[in-house]
């Protein structure tokens, strides 16, 4: 009963009471300009997320915290951080993805994994500090899409099952020590992407041993990149199916989308240049499950390696997908 009541608790903190949180990513942490506070009011209702990622590497730079060291996090990123929480926003950050100062190959997240048990540790303690240091943090997210860019390693016919081992083995290794300080705090796993999600989510939790399955303090992430005309074989039929699928297998966590939007939008801004992406995201994809618990569009401020993605292009100004955008979701 005392777990049930924090959990409603935790859940009642981090979710506004009438509707959906709504965010935006950005990409501080690999390079992209800090939103300002008034862009951050600008796109975000209070209570609102953003969320970044903050690499293992930087925050962990002597690989120390299991033996007592602390965490280091980069100025830029505390600048955030920080920001975030005097707009009376909330901070979701990402938690990736390797360490070279751990042993591991390189710090990117398609080329190893932390697959043993002192690399588990570690991360484990990276992912406590962030949770005891980020101002007003709303939840963390374990890895990035892990099914597909950034699979740590794990490539080829029948890399699945390790893979998914592999991770269920870190995921719960961060939940049993991030609860020890934090028992409610919202916890995404899964790291997804794309709309192939009924093998992935039903194989985590009910092969290959994930924790978590059924706690509304357990999100399930995802990146719905959905373009096209609609049809059958296109993401806005794709994704309301593959979702019922889950849930049909006793899998009823919450839904949260730590991306969205982006070049899929775009793109199907150009075949639908008088429709509205963002409201037809909430008709045909939210609004059939009723256990989405935030989206956050990827991403934020206008991104010189991918053009067009932004909210806010480069001049200041709202793109035609961020006047949507805030019509939408920000009243």
């Amino acid at each position: 009963m005392r777990r049930a009541v924090m959990l409603l608790l935790a859940l009642c903190w981090a979710l506004p009471a009438s509707a959906q949180v709504h965010g935006v990513a950005v990409q501080v942490s690999q390079g992209q300009d800090i939103p300002t506070a008034a862009q951050i009011r600008q796109l975000t209702n209070p209570g609102d997320f953003v969320r970044d990622l903050a690499p293992w590497s930087r925050t962990d730079p002597d690989c120390d915290l299991t033996s007592g060291g602390t965490i280091a996090i980069p100025p830029e990123m505390q600048t955030l951080y920080n920001r975030v929480a005097q707009s009376g926003r909330k901070n979701f950050v990402t938690l990736g993805f390797n360490n070279v100062a751990c042993g591991q190959v390189s710090a990117l997240g398609w080329l190893d994994f932390p697959n043993t048990p002192q690399l588990r540790a570690e991360f484990a303690a990276y992912a406590v500090q962030l949770v005891q240091t980020v101002p007003q943090l709303a939840g963390i997210s374990i890895w990035n899409e892990m099914n597909g860019a950034f699979n740590g390693g794990y490539t080829g016919a029948g890399s699945i099952p390790a893979k998914l081992k592999a991770y269920c083995q870190l995921a719960n290794t961060v939940i049993t020590e991030v609860r020890k300080v934090n028992p409610t705090i919202p916890i995404a796993i899964g790291a997804s992407v794309g709309w192939n999600i009924q093998g992935w989510f039903t194989n985590m939790f009910n092969k290959y041993g994930c924790m978590g399955k059924n706690d509304p303090a357990i999100w399930l992430d995802v990146h719905p990149f959905i373009s096209g005309i609609y049809g059958p074989t296109t993401g806005w039929a794709k994704w309301p199916k593959q979702i019922a699928y889950i849930r049909s297998k006793g899998i009823n966590n919450p839904l949260i989308a730590t991306e969205w939007g982006g070049t899929a939008a775009v793109k199907w801004m150009k075949q639908v240049p008088d429709g509205n992406y963002p409201q037809e995201f909430q008709n045909r994809i939210i609004l059939p499950d009723p256990s989405w618990m935030g989206l956050m569009w990827f991403e934020a401020l206008a991104d010189t390696a991918i053009p067009k993605v932004g909210l806010i292009d480069s001049s200041g100004a709202l793109t035609p997908a961020g006047q949507d955008y805030v019509g939408t979701f920000v009243p």
